[in-house]
């Protein structure tokens, strides 16, 4: 008997709980030392319910371990158990840490740097997408691994903004591993096995149950040693996601927000309430103390032409998504002009596209 169907046999035993698993694995931390052991100690622990006692000594399989053995194969996913050595140490202090975490990808090397959760709506706004690239960028040169959930939106923002420049980044997601959610995400989460890992606690081919979303934010917080809340309501799982970091005795960090829109009341409610107001990259970088002596990425923005100086002066001022014909009456310029400008800006870094033919502040 393999690991893997050591641990999967404790798990899957009738009549027993989490808390009283984690009570054996305390006394004997290596199931594979009892599972199918007739003569071992445990066997003489009356605490025990007789069918759990008889599960373990004849090493019943778990029932679905063909199956989880046929795409771990087939989706190279590996696992890692609770008291291993490349087991993540922020999850030994969560609430019911996971007894096998499933990873595609490198996962050791993408926890062993200091870790950024960060975490938002799915209905992320133009500006919440680029302060996740303005503000994670320069923390991933430094070293940052980001950790997030590959939904669309805030998430896919994250994780883009590690990848763009050569970072790492962690994916936590709510079902087995050979479940991509969303689809459309399929391509970036095959570039995140290439540069971290997919991780979930839930056995390969379980399928995705909505409540599964809410329990698995306590691994990108536990995995973390921060949590940035970039967009999300009163109620989104971006605000449990900060209830679990706050449980954890995780530093909070939070986007600000304009007070009438819906997504920030999250990130607003939390900095009122003492979570650190970020509006540079280097609020983040003071927290995860972050060495900027090491760095030579942090290149200075190259210099702007006049008529590049006027438009950026414009989305300085007013700190929002403006529109290429708004710009046009707003500036003067003619057509051409404006487009080699926005284009230069967009190049330099300065801008970023939205949506339609609109842009933002980088």
């Amino acid at each position: 008997m393999n690991t893997l169907e050591a641990w999967l046999c404790l798990k899957s035993a009738p009549k027993l709980k989490i808390g009283a698993i984690h009570a054996i694995l305390e006394k004997y931390p290596d199931p594979g030392e009892f599972v199918g052991t007739k003569d071992h100690p445990l066997q003489a622990d009356e605490s025990l319910d007789p069918q759990t006692r008889e599960h373990l000594a004849n090493a019943v399989q778990h029932p679905d371990l063909d199956t989880i053995l046929e795409l771990s194969s087939r989706y190279d996913i590996k696992a890692t158990f609770f008291g291993a050595e490349d087991y993540p140490e922020g999850l030994y202090y969560i609430t019911m840490p996971p007894l096998i975490l499933y990873y595609r990808g490198e996962l050791e090397p993408a926890v062993d740097e200091i870790c950024l959760g960060v975490v938002g709506t799915r209905k992320a706004t133009a500006y919440g997408k680029a302060s996740c690239k303005k503000l994670l960028e320069p923390v991933c040169r430094l070293g940052a691994t980001i950790v997030s959930g590959l939904a669309t939106g805030i998430d896919t923002a994250a994780h883009t903004a590690a990848l763009n420049v050569g970072g790492k980044t962690i994916a936590v997601l709510a079902s087995g591993l050979q479940t991509i959610y969303p689809p459309q995400n399929q391509k970036l989460a095959e570039t995140i096995i290439a540069n971290g890992a997919l991780v979930s606690e839930y056995e390969p081919g379980t399928p995705i149950e909505p409540w599964q979303f809410v329990t698995r934010n306590r691994i990108i917080s536990g995995l973390s040693t921060a949590v940035f809340i970039v967009e999300g309501s009163h109620k989104s799982g971006a605000m449990i996601t900060a209830k679990h970091a706050i449980d954890q005795n995780r530093e909070i960090m939070a986007l600000p927000g304009p007070i009438n829109h819906p997504n920030s009341q999250g990130p607003n409610y939390l900095i009122k309430n003492g979570a650190l107001c970020v509006t540079e990259a280097d609020d983040i970088i003071q927290v995860l103390d972050l060495d900027t002596q090491s760095d030579d990425q942090l290149d200075i923005l190259p210099p702007m032409s006049p008529s590049e100086q006027q438009v950026h002066h414009i989305f300085q001022t007013q700190q929002r998504e403006i529109s290429f014909d708004e710009l046009l009456m707003l500036t003067k310029f003619s057509f051409g002009q404006l487009s080699t400008a926005l284009l230069n800006l967009e190049l330099k870094g300065y801008l970023c596209k939205t949506g339609g033919n609109s842009f933002i502040l980088s």
